[in-house]
């Protein structure tokens, strides 16, 4: 599939300060974020997560890494997440141990007032486990699927929803668009996916870009559930609808 790529870790990488690799930032029909795939060192020189066009979301997907913020500190792990709002002096620093990141940047007309509030602790967070709701529209065949937001407009987000979901075995999406660009990532588990006239199977470590209007479909066909970060960008405006599903029999 065109949009399907997999992420393979670079163990001669784990030797450097840093690994800093574009995912998506050039492909032609992807336009509206970029993502990039980040080892980040003990040895690592700190990163600046300022900017004034950009809004980010950092998800630590092994090891550990390090916040600060003036005089505020605070520790992320594996599978905590960073909502980093337009023009917040936010740095990331290595600890201990090398740290695999998901480094997702994504434009913005104007700054966000609610995120730029917000303590540095309260733009972080956990996937967890027992924090997911049952998820019903556009399920395939009417079976559910969980999620957990991350990201949206509630948190001062202006042009990111992300959310992790939980793909119970037999369950999944049906055919639908959306008018926005949307993104998966396996975090965990495999994904039976559609795109178009496409169609692939997924696993941990891959990544794959639906362009806004490409009809896609997705479920889980193993046995055991799959763990799914989605991203979409930018998020539709609030009371806006955000999938249509498709009946290719009507």
């Amino acid at each position: 599939m065109r949009y399907v790529q997999k992420l393979k870790l670079d163990t001669d990488a784990e030797h450097s300060s840093e690994c800093r690799t574009a995912i998506f930032g050039s492909l032609s029909a992807i336009g509206t974020c970029r993502i990039d795939h980040v080892l980040l060192s003990p040895a690592a020189s700190p990163v600046d997560l300022h900017s004034s066009s950009e809004e980010r979301l950092v998800y630590v997907l092994t090891g550990a890494v390090s916040l600060k913020e003036g005089g505020d500190v605070a520790r992320l792990e594996a599978n905590d997440f960073l909502f980093v709002p337009r023009s917040r002096a936010i740095v990331l620093m290595g600890t201990d141990s090398p740290a695999w990141l998901l480094d997702i940047h994504v434009p913005v007309s104007r700054a966000s007032s609610t995120g730029n509030a917000m303590a540095l602790s309260a733009l972080k967070g956990r996937v967890d486990e027992n924090a997911f709701s049952v998820h019903t529209a556009h399920a395939a065949e009417g079976r559910a699927f969980d999620t957990q937001p991350l990201i949206d407009r509630k948190m001062g987000s202006e042009s990111i929803k992300a959310f992790v979901s939980l793909v119970h075995p037999e369950s999944g999406m049906g055919l639908h668009v959306h008018p926005f660009d949307q993104f998966y990532y396996v975090l965990q588990g495999e994904l039976s996916v559609r795109l178009g006239f496409d169609s692939g199977r997924m696993s941990g470590g891959d990544i794959v870009a639906f362009p806004a209007g490409l009809i896609h479909s997705n479920s889980n066909d193993s046995a055991s559930p799959t763990l799914l970060l989605t991203i979409n960008v930018p998020e539709v405006p609030a009371g806006t609808k955000g999938a249509f599903p498709i009946d290719l029999n009507s």
